[in-house]
């Protein structure tokens, strides 16, 4: 590997850490209490002793809604072949969704409803009164005589919920279930509020974040946010800092509003046109939980005295063919880096063959072997046509040095006849980078699929239990800056490749800077690697096996006829004879 090679490799990984700094999503504090915080009843402590010391009727809180304020609440469960639904009659909400197919950290079936008790979705509104109202606070009427429903394959369920306010006002609320769907149809119908509502709106909102699943809380307080697909946009949210609010809200036709974890997603989508959305979160300080609010703003014409609009609720894992299969764009919450650049990889290559090998291969860690092995299949043109340039400037090396001798006064004669030779001897001094550089778009979409994809989580592999996280065999008990508290294996062994192909590498240089990027290049990509999960130290791991498996028929397979033949002296040009002289 010439100088080139090396640098731009090292410069490579350099790149890699300071991106992964600076490419964050941007932080927005909002320093002023947000709508949601009264509506949820996360009251500051101000209000919550004004409340205590002046106690508040419900006719003075909920106005014409105050008979709905009270009774007894009951649960209504729906259970399918994918999750297990649980419906309270308070609020017409979603107390807890259980996912059958998946487990957390602690091996048991993922909970995506962090707020048990208030439930996750709700209508919120202010009347003209000036009320504001959550839906939640409600107690409707309906539902099923049934506590228990299953249902299978395509058989369909729906529960109904009603909620009267006076004799021609009321709200209806349907939820649409199928067997074999994380799909569920939510259907909002009002009567009577044309000219009730504030502002003629009023907001469907899934309200307390979605609960974490793994066992590593801060990785995953970094993965989730809540988000907004407006305008062919993508807008997140991330509650990054400690006691500070975060809110964003636009107008305008909103396709999906959502808040997501690491690996599971519970989003609004509208069959219909939107005013806009709104988003905030929080996090409080000594805790990794970020609490997030998405709310989609609905229009109530003034004109019309039944209001129908439909909705749909997709809650479930982030499996890019499930997401992509509800047609809303819903996919583009999945963060796989740069849309111009590595998304494209991520979606139209890796996710797509990873895909297909699982259809006759279902342990990961064998596709991520074959994946790799076709990579370095495709690039191995690149390859050959990068060794041989290498080994040509290593055979011009004492031509190189003697030329430099030669020419040390005379820039501009040395760059020609450096031009000459390189021209003559058909290399391009840059050659080396090429195949790394080319290769770099995939390297990135690489990295962001196997950091969030949730095909490899709990697949393991040999040592490594779990793809998704670092393949750890020992915890220190402590941590080492930049290299993390524990020792991963697969990230030693992938060192130890880089070493061995770099040893056998064709080299145009032997100072002692390249003898020290030879070591520090690994150890480089073994800091790098340790906190990185399984699957991607397994990926490169076995490249790099790839590599130098190549790198030794290259070298086996290369002749002397392969090597230029070239001289210091520019060829003499022939003297042309004037006719009728000569002797």
């Amino acid at each position: 590997m010439d100088r080139n090679s090396v640098t731009g490799l090292a410069l490579i990984a350099l790149i890699m850490i300071v991106w992964l700094q600076f490419m964050s999503p941007e932080k927005k504090p909002m320093l002023r209490e947000s709508p949601r915080t009264e509506a949820s009843g996360d009251k500051d402590a101000r209000a919550t002793a004004v409340a205590a010391a002046m106690p508040v009727s419900a006719s003075d809180a909920y106005g014409a809604f105050a008979s709905a304020a009270n009774g007894k609440a009951r649960q209504m469960v729906v259970e399918n072949d994918l999750f297990r639904a649980t419906i309270s009659s308070k609020g017409a909400t979603l107390t807890s969704l259980v996912l059958k197919k998946h487990l957390d950290g602690t091996l048991k079936p993922v909970q995506l409803v962090s707020n048990r008790t208030d439930g996750a979705l709700s209508l919120l509104f202010l009347t003209r009164e000036g009320r504001k109202i959550d839906t939640r606070d409600l107690y409707f009427t309906g539902g099923s005589v049934d506590t228990l429903k299953t249902i299978t394959g395509k058989e369909n369920y729906r529960v109904r919920y009603r909620l009267n306010v006076s004799k021609n006002r009321n709200i209806l609320i349907t939820y649409s279930f199928t067997g074999d769907s994380y799909r569920v149809g939510y259907d909002v119908k009002l009567n009577g509020f044309s000219s009730a509502l504030a502002g003629n709106e009023y907001q469907l909102q899934w309200d307390g974040g979605l609960g974490y699943t793994e066992k590593n809380r801060e990785d995953e307080a970094h993965n989730a946010l809540s988000g907004a697909y407006l305008g062919g946009s993508l807008v997140k949210l991330d509650a990054a800092k400690d006691n500070q609010l975060y809110r964003e809200e636009q107008s305008g036709e909103a396709k999906w509003v959502a808040v997501r974890n690491k690996y599971f997603v519970a989003a609004l989508i509208p069959s219909g046109p939107t005013g806009g959305f709104f988003l905030d979160g929080s996090k409080k300080a000594g805790n990794e939980f970020e609490n997030y609010l998405a709310a989609l703003k609905m229009e109530v014409p003034v004109s019309a005295a039944t209001l129908d609009d439909s909705f749909s609720l997709y809650m479930g894992p982030l499996d890019y063919d499930t997401v992509r299969a509800q047609k809303a764009d819903l996919e583009k919450i999945m963060d796989f880096g740069w849309d111009w650049l590595t998304r494209p990889f991520a979606e139209y290559i890796i996710l797509p063959v990873f895909s297909w090998m699982n259809k006759f291969i279902h342990n990961y860690g064998l596709i991520i072997i074959i994946f790799a092995f076709l990579i370095k299949l495709v690039t191995y043109p690149l390859s050959l046509a990068s060794t041989k340039s290498m080994k040509k400037m290593a055979a011009l090396q004492p031509m190189l040095k003697e030329l430099q001798d030669k020419y040390k006064d005379n820039p501009a004669k040395l760059q020609s006849e450096l031009g000459r030779i390189y021209k003559e001897a058909g290399v391009n001094p840059l050659g080396g980078c090429l195949p790394v550089v080319l290769q770099m778009p995939l390297l990135f979409a690489m990295f962001y699929v196997f950091r969030s994809s949730i095909e490899l989580r709990q697949h393991g592999f040999l040592w490594a239990h779990d793809l998704s996280v670092p393949d750890s065999i020992l915890n220190l008990g402590f941590t080492i800056p930049m290299y993390g508290d524990h020792i991963a294996l697969m990230p030693i062994l992938m060192a130890g490749t880089v070493f061995v192909q770099q040893k056998i590498t064709p080299t145009a240089q032997t100072n002692d800077q390249m003898k020290i990027m030879l070591y520090m290049f690994p150890a480089m990509m073994l800091l790098f690697f340790n906190n990185m999960p399984s699957g991607l130290g397994l990926y490169y791991l076995m490249f790099n096996v790839f590599s130098v498996a190549q790198q030794l028929y290259i070298n086996s397979t290369t002749t002397e006829a392969d090597m230029p033949n070239v001289s210091i002296a520019p060829p003499a040009r022939q003297k042309k004879k004037k006719a009728g002289s000569g002797k």
